[in-house]
């Protein structure tokens, strides 16, 4: 039987988010309240308030198709009281009670007043204040999502974003028969699979946002601490041994039929840590990453950086003429860890029963769509333990299996052609006064900006740029604190990483909003144009919005340096195409180095955002 509290969720999940259709493409609208919760996400006992949407951890998916409009209604629902403020010289995005909602992934094309960035697209949504978001997706589809984008909220304020292609993809689209499995198969690009899931890997830490950002800016940071926790679809147990709290929902369970199909989607809503991800005995069939279609390649184990998302396709598979009926363990695992236990706490079950079966045994898994909503059900018998056998993760290979895989499309012309420049982003830290410590992009920290820069542009009173005198020079307009683009501009951005003298060469999971991009070269040591300009060693690059700039040594260099120097230690070549004017962010998808300052803005185009034939309008 399903319980009341089950019938109450789907009843919630029905009245926040409701649907209209107009010309073929649809009208979706969700609410979101913001509140603090004490939540026991990890089974630690640690009950910390955290900020959650509509009290849920993963917050709500959207679910919608290429072309429809989404109108999400962020109310929040905080106090002014108790309302922190943080140090000036810093990216945190507004005061400790503010939210905004960024889309991740979602290009917002001719909408970037609604990017959900602090200050560069809209003010910060204050205690007591709702703010609507209006946009339409288009010519996208996959796996995206959403999360706070003030202070490192988004630990705890984030949910799924599915886009799909067609009514084919769509389960809600597809009938479902009397056991709740579906009629027909679900089809995207080339593939056909039964049924879909999702997985959502977090962390958690035992401290709220306040702390852990007000530690992050002070005089006295010795460094990033690792979550204790890590969460899929909002739950894990922090130690086995001893799990604690009558509120402690144990692990995630995936229920699978293994006669059937499976598309799952992995979504990376980490904050700070590149997780490994697998399922014992399983390869792991890549088909999409970023949105992008791709053709199929097993890998043993996924690599997710923060903010990278991925489809694998789970196929019936016999072991010994048998098919498979029992538990197997999904795992995590810290990469590229320095000085850090890489083991991960974060778990989870994939579990094989027929379909028939999962209607009476499915603990709660990540739902979003109505065949799946039918097989929620909060079992009363909650799993405090994984199969013995796990996943061992191999030693880290930088840029994992990236130049082996292919679009299913052919690779852009745009991706092949000369660009009209290249900017270089030399990257790095450097300690303040009292031993603070910031990132920086060619030794400027991000600050917030005193006004928010969208609303400048649409007000007339921002300067526009001169691009003529920008192209001549490193690109960085210091008065408008960008880098400003032409409209359709084709731009290569080198992403090069340092560390200084003694310091450990760190990975950075760059972000770009906006925008899609090619990575097309990468490389060890120091980025030399002459050298490397025209090397092309990613054979088919593929759009994506992620990319990890792998910390990979030149021996030389290292062998040089002295104290006090600033070591060049890898670097990433990207290429974007300038197409959808605005102001967008580009920054370090570390959360940490994004607040201490390890982000920019790209001004394209401000000039068009004011004219009649905006790009992208209704």
């Amino acid at each position: 039987m399903i319980s009341l509290y089950s019938l109450l969720i789907l009843l919630f999940i029905i009245l926040s988010t409701t649907t209209n259709s107009i010309h073929g493409y649809e009208t979706h609208y969700y609410e979101f309240n913001i509140t603090r919760e004490q939540y026991n996400a990890d089974c630690s006992g640690y009950m910390g308030e955290k900020l959650m949407v509509n009290q849920q951890l993963p917050g709500p998916t959207i679910s919608v198709a290429t072309g429809d409009r989404v109108k999400v209604l962020v109310r929040n629902l905080l106090s002014s009281n108790n309302d922190t403020s943080f140090r000036q010289d810093s990216s945190v995005g507004g005061r400790s009670n503010d939210i905004t909602i960024h889309y991740h992934g979602i290009r917002q094309y001719g909408t970037p007043e609604y990017d959900g960035v602090p200050y560069i697209s809209q003010d910060p949504i204050g205690p007591g204040e709702s703010f609507l978001y209006d946009f339409r997706v288009h010519d996208q589809s996959g796996t995206y999502f959403y999360h706070a984008h003030v202070s490192s909220h988004d630990e705890s304020v984030f949910g799924p974003f599915i886009v799909y292609e067609s009514e084919r993809a769509d389960p809600d689209k597809i009938l479902l028969q009397q056991n709740g499995t579906l009629l027909q198969k679900l089809s995207a690009g080339p593939y056909e699979y039964d049924d879909e899931r999702t997985i959502i890997l977090s962390e958690w830490w035992h401290e709220t946002a306040e702390e852990m950002t007000s530690y992050l800016l002070a005089p006295g940071f010795h460094g990033i601490p690792d979550a204790p926790s890590i969460l899929l679809n909002g739950r894990t147990i922090n130690d086995p041994t001893y799990p604690q709290g009558p509120d402690c929902r144990g692990y995630s369970v995936i229920s699978v039929d293994p006669d059937k199909t499976y598309r799952i989607r992995v979504i990376g809503a980490t904050a700070f840590r590149t997780l490994g991800f697998a399922i014992a005995q399983h390869d792991l069939t890549v088909i999409e990453v970023d949105g992008t279609m791709l053709q199929p390649y097993d890998v043993p184990f996924l690599e997710i950086s923060a903010g990278q998302r991925f489809s694998i396709l789970l196929k019936p598979k016999f072991r010994h003429h048998r098919k498979r009926q029992k538990d197997y363990s999904i795992t995590t695992q810290r990469r590229y860890a320095e000085g850090v236990d890489p083991f991960s706490n974060g778990m989870a079950i994939l579990r094989y029963t027929s379909s028939a079966q999962q209607l009476e045994q499915q603990d709660y898994q990540l739902v979003h769509n109505e065949s799946q909503k039918k097989k929620e059900v909060q079992n009363s018998v909650k799993v405090y333990q994984t199969p013995r056998d796990k996943f061992t993760f191999p030693d880290i290979i930088p840029h994992w299996y990236w130049s082996n895989l292919i679009p299913v499309n052919d690779v852009s012309v745009v991706a092949r052609q000369e660009p009209d420049r290249t900017l270089i982003f030399y990257t790095g830290n450097e300690k303040l006064e009292g031993e603070a410590e910031r990132w920086h992009i060619n030794d400027v920290i991000f600050e917030d900006p005193k006004e928010t820069i969208m609303t400048t542009i649409l007000s007339g009173k921002r300067q526009e740029p001169n691009y003529q005198q920008l192209i001549t020079t490193s690109g960085f307009d210091p008065y408008l604190n960008t880098y400003p683009l032409k409209f359709k501009e084709t731009v290569d951005i080198v992403i090069q990483t340092t560390h200084g003298y003694g310091d450990t060469c760190r990975s950075h999971p760059w972000h770009t909003h906006g925008h899609s991009f090619w990575e097309i070269a990468y490389g060890p040591g120091k980025y030399d144009e002459k050298k490397d300009g025209n090397l092309r060693n990613i054979p088919h690059p593929f759009l994506r919005d992620v990319t990890l700039v792998d910390p990979v040594l030149d021996p030389q260099l290292e062998k040089e340096a002295k104290p006090g120097d600033v070591i060049p230690c890898g670097w990433t070549k990207i290429r974007l195409y300038a197409d959808n004017p605005g102001v967008w962010a580009i920054h370090c998808h570390n959360t940490m180095h994004m607040i201490m300052g390890m982000m920019t803005a790209l001004e394209i185009a401000p000039e068009m955002l004011l004219s009649e034939k905006r790009v992208g309008t209704y």
